[in-house]
């Protein structure tokens, strides 16, 4: 192993990860996740729009679903409000366009992960047996000629595998979940604007006052 190395660029770096021996073999206690299989935790991620609904649409009681309390009704004239709907749209179709790059190399990484993650740290790593390995007399006859045996390391890639399988899983889990929020936001952004429209559409000049 090298002395980690102080990057001129990260100003805040991730403490060292704590290594437990608690049970003083002079080797590292397993994590808690050691011999899971959360791939049950990975998300699958989608950009479910094309295209963003028009801020013409009614906007959705967002305080029935969110369990808030209800939205109160105001019949007081409001101070002045500026909305440019047409820069809200375009910001909102490039975090879009980001989006679905970020689904794509996410999904790409997923898929990656699910199909190697089996074998990609040596797993059932296997050689093919050598006539007369250990036998001075190659010409005898060797039961074991032609199958294959374990490579000597496939023991250590299963151990390896224990811990860093669970680990890449929750990487995925946090990237997946990123990528959701991202997506919450956009949906957000796409009601505020369903919400400027309709105040817009729902305007009116005051009642002239009393004459008396």
């Amino acid at each position: 192993m090298t002395d980690p190395i102080d990057s001129q660029y990260d100003k805040t770096p991730l403490p060292e990860p704590e290594v437990t021996d608690e049970d003083g073999d002079g080797e590292a206690d397993p994590s808690a996740d050691n011999g899971k299989d959360l791939s049950h935790l990975v998300p699958d991620t989608e950009v479910a729009w094309d295209a963003p609904p028009s801020f013409n649409l009614d906007p959705k009681d967002l305080s029935k679903d969110g369990g808030g309390p209800p939205a109160e009704e105001i019949t007081e004239p409001s101070a002045d409000l500026r909305i440019d709907l047409g820069a809200l749209r375009t910001a909102e179709q490039s975090m879009l366009t980001e989006a679905r790059g970020a689904v794509n190399k996410y999904e790409e990484v997923r898929a990656k992960v699910a199909a190697v993650k089996d074998s990609v740290f040596g797993q059932g790593a296997t050689d093919k047996y050598e006539k007369g390995a250990g036998n001075s007399n190659s010409m005898a006859y060797d039961p074991m000629e032609g199958k294959s045996v374990a490579n000597p390391f496939a023991a250590t890639g299963e151990t390896f595998a224990a811990e860093m399988n669970p680990a890449m899983e929750r990487a995925l889990l946090q990237i997946g979940s990123t990528i959701e929020r991202l997506g919450e936001y956009i949906a957000l952004l796409n009601h505020s604007g369903q919400v400027y429209a309709e105040a817009d559409r729902k305007s009116r000049f005051p009642e002239p006052p009393s004459k008396k």
